[in-house]
């Protein structure tokens, strides 16, 4: 009995256990080699309080995410100078999308990656334009905003007085960071315009 009153305890913590994900970085530009530089894998999903763990195959290779070369990111990390033996981790606590590359001399043209860390704050739903998802509500700095099946061209961000505050033109893709700098807390309407002018609003809060 008492085995399985302490597994019953355990089981809440293992289940909100963080989840470490591992990329493998390799390849080299020196001469002879036949593999570029690479991550693998170059695209994630996790949710935020996941690890990613970084570990060097072959050549050396860094990971670099700081602001200066990624503005968007929502903050910056990097491992150093590129070492032969890379090991390193990094815990993401802020959702949002974060591009990184390798520093070391002609790798960022291949050795580069993208992480998307969603938030369990979300909001899902199936539209006329397509199935929406945006994150996290309530929306901090950014948000994220994702429309499989269709491709949007324009996000507003509009004051619930109609005032357009924001307007932004979006990248031809599923998924896209709406920054939300300046905004005051409160609550905002967000205009999303596909490429057949199709228009469709939602409301979100800021903090």
């Amino acid at each position: 009995m008492r085995s399985i009153a302490t597994l019953s305890a355990l089981l809440p913590l293992a289940l909100a256990a963080q989840t470490t994900w591992q990329v493998e970085a390799g390849g080299s530009t020196a001469p002879g080699s036949s593999t570029q530089p690479y991550y693998d894998p170059m695209e994630l999903t996790i949710e935020v309080g996941d690890i990613v763990h970084w570990t060097g195959v072959s050549g050396s290779h860094n990971v670099y995410a700081e602001q200066d070369v990624f503005p968007d990111n929502p903050e910056g990390f990097h491992s150093g100078d590129p070492v032969s033996n890379l090991n390193y981790s990094h815990t993401f606590t802020i959702p949002g999308v974060y591009m990184y590359h390798c520093t070391q001399n002609g790798h960022a043209a291949t050795q580069h990656g993208m992480i998307i860390v969603t938030s369990t704050q979300q909001v899902e739903e199936v539209t006329d334009l397509g199935r929406l998802v945006m994150f996290p509500v309530p929306a901090d700095g950014q948000l994220t905003v994702e429309m499989n099946g269709n491709l949007l061209r324009q996000a507003e961000v509009i004051a619930v007085d109609g005032r357009v505050l924001l307007a932004a033109d979006l990248s031809p893709v599923d998924r896209n960071v709406i920054g939300l700098g300046g905004l005051a807390a409160g609550r905002y309407l967000l205009r999303l315009t596909d490429a057949r002018g199709h228009a469709l609003v939602r409301t979100f809060l800021k903090n």
